[in-house]
């Protein structure tokens, strides 16, 4: 691994890059040992804090809230708490009801906002730290997500995963035994989340290549490497060994540090996040309990990455027949009844995104073609640079995640609309878009069904 990209190195880091731009991140403080909450009202004191809200739910006050409190009221520490109710089956998703939730509760005295969990929590606590224009700390309770300090928060709205903006936290406390004794299926969810780069990092460089996209090498470098740690601790996981929990978890915190350093989720979030979000909006409309985020990433990245290993053996297209038929595709209005049918309420946000990003206009599919056509020979070669899809299932099932959509109730029709519809949800070129405009996708799609 790149020395430049460990931890110590990259908190509170800003710097011009290589490629122009200027990257930085208020994240500057990691507390990762055993019995790190204690020192959480120092760290309080440190940054000039005095009245925290807390927010939780049920399950994270139970493995953890409760000894935060108990800590705070030693040290003389105010605060203010909530505990959202943890449901039954699955888990408590970040929508507009819990969101609600944690805005009536706050105080307009407190001067910090205070997350106790991983995923849902982490995301309502930095949006909301972001709204009211308070900072935010982090204390973790399961290395479950990669955008554990990243400064964008994926919420539920109106049945669609929106990506808002969010502050990153200014530091994360986490305690290695709280973290080791995670439930198996979110430290899966952790790796799971991470694996997903290997599918991500391709959708970015294809879109450089295709769209012209910005794209930073460096970034790149501190997402290879938390890839790398991932790969590392996975081996051992089920063993839960402190120290492949704290390489775990870094790895997660690397991601979100090159979200911060990129100004998006571009670098962490590809194909295989849309098809998280597309199967997770089924389950709400359908009132089925929420699955964890990189659960669901994981099962996504199987799926596109068998398209790259697909795509890097595929034939090369006709281009010249391929631009005489882009005059034949679904036109808008055709295109909108599916977007009814697929996405349901949350069918006018993708509506009103395609008329301003105009994916699919046959100009824009035109241009594009011009674009494969002239890259087609690095096309295949990025593709050919991914794991095989049958790699990375096999380290997925080794820890006892899920690798199929069936295992997580996800139905074929839904798989068939996400493969189909999923590039919909991003103005985000992907290996999805890119078999759109060849017109492979549909063929991929039934493949994927069979």
């Amino acid at each position: 691994m790149d020395p430049q990209y460990t931890i110590d190195n990259l908190l509170g880091a800003s710097f011009v890059c290589d490629c122009g731009r200027e990257h930085s991140t208020c994240f500057s403080k990691l507390i990762l040992e055993e019995d790190a909450l204690q020192k959480l009202p120092s760290l309080l004191k440190e940054y000039g804090y005095q009245y925290p809200y807390l927010i939780c739910d049920t399950n994270t006050y139970r493995v953890c809230g409760q000894t935060v409190c108990s800590i705070l009221d030693t040290a003389q520490v105010c605060y203010e708490k909530i505990i959202l109710q943890s449901p039954a089956e699955g888990d408590l998703p970040a929508d507009e009801e819990s969101f609600g939730r944690v805005c009536m509760a706050f105080p307009k005295e407190s001067d910090v906002v205070i997350s106790i969990g991983a995923g849902t929590i982490n995301d309502l606590g930095r949006y909301l730290s972001y709204i009211t224009g308070r900072e935010f700390l982090l204390v973790l309770t399961a290395p479950s997500m990669d955008g554990c300090v990243s400064g964008v928060a994926p919420l539920i709205q109106n049945h669609l995963k929106i990506t808002f903006p969010a502050h990153a936290p200014l530091a994360l406390i986490g305690d290695l035994k709280i973290l080791s004794e995670a439930p198996m299926k979110m430290l899966s969810a952790g790796v799971g989340d991470i694996l997903g780069k290997y599918n991500c990092l391709t959708d970015w460089k294809l879109s450089a290549l295709v769209n012209q996209e910005y794209y930073c090498g460096t970034i790149e470098g501190i997402m290879r490497s938390a890839i790398d740690k991932t790969m590392e601790a996975a081996r051992h996981l089920k063993e839960r060994r402190p120290e492949d929990i704290r390489t775990l978890t870094e790895g997660l915190v690397l991601s979100g540090i090159a979200m911060d350093f990129a100004g998006n989720s571009r670098p962490a979030s590809g194909a295989e996040h849309h098809l998280s979000h597309f199967f997770e909006m089924q389950f709400l409309f359908d009132g089925i309990p929420a699955v964890l985020h990189g659960t669901k990433v994981g099962i996504g990245t199987v799926i596109t990455l068998g398209f790259y290993n697909q795509l890097a053996n595929m034939e090369r297209p006709d281009f010249d027949l391929l631009r005489k038929k882009a005059a034949e595709r679904p036109d808008f209005e055709t295109w909108t009844k599916e977007m009814k049918r697929a996405y349901r309420d949350g069918a006018q946000m993708v509506i009103e995104l395609e008329k301003k990003a105009k994916k699919n206009d046959p100009e824009k599919l035109l241009q594009r073609l011009d674009q494969i056509e002239v890259h087609w020979e690095e096309i295949q070669a990025l593709a050919s640079s991914v794991p095989k899809a049958e790699e990375i299932a096999g380290i997925l099932k080794s820890l006892d995640a899920p690798i199929t959509p069936e295992e997580v109730g996800v139905c074929r029709e839904y798989v068939a609309d996400g493969i189909l519809y999923a590039k919909e949800l991003r103005d985000r070129y992907t290996i999805l878009q890119l078999l759109w405009d060849i017109d492979k996708l549909t063929q991929m799609e039934e493949s994927v069904i069979k």
